[in-house]
């Protein structure tokens, strides 16, 4: 399968913002606040912020940050209407689906499910559960 270099091309800068950032550490605008961690990303202001900073970005394009695995996950349907997410692996948590936002850390020995092909991202070359090109939005990006 050939990929369109095009596609790399017109990543927005506000994905590599993203997944560059680090997030669900405490807010310094609300240090003394409780649920204070930064869970959210702006697209606008290219920043994480908490819930108690959302008034300061409600005209702003933002989205959900979640944990899953020790890891940040966001969910696909929100992320698939600002972004293009077709050939990352979905991966479901409470009944949602979510991606991946940085790749996924690598077991020191991968163990293959019975029965399965062998399906990895194309470039970090991470066990995946069906024939998604990619584990993760940094991998797509």
């Amino acid at each position: 399968m050939m990929i369109s270099q095009e596609k790399y091309a017109v990543v927005p800068p506000w994905v590599i913002a993203m997944y560059k950032t680090m997030f669900f550490r405490n807010c310094m605008v609300h240090p003394n606040t409780k649920k204070n961690e930064q869970d959210r990303f702006c697209i606008d202001c290219l920043c994480s912020f908490c819930s108690h900073c959302i008034p300061a970005h409600i005209r702003h394009k933002h989205v959900k940050i979640r944990r899953y695995v020790y890891s940040d996950v966001i969910n696909r349907h929100d992320l698939c209407k600002l972004f293009d997410c077709s050939g990352i692996q979905t991966y479901h948590t409470n009944k949602t689906k979510v991606l991946f936002l940085k790749q996924r850390n690598h077991h020191r020995q991968q163990q293959q499910p019975i029965n399965s092909k062998d399906y990895s991202c194309i470039i970090c070359d991470r066990n995946l559960q069906d024939n998604s090109l990619y584990c993760s939005i940094a991998c797509k990006v």
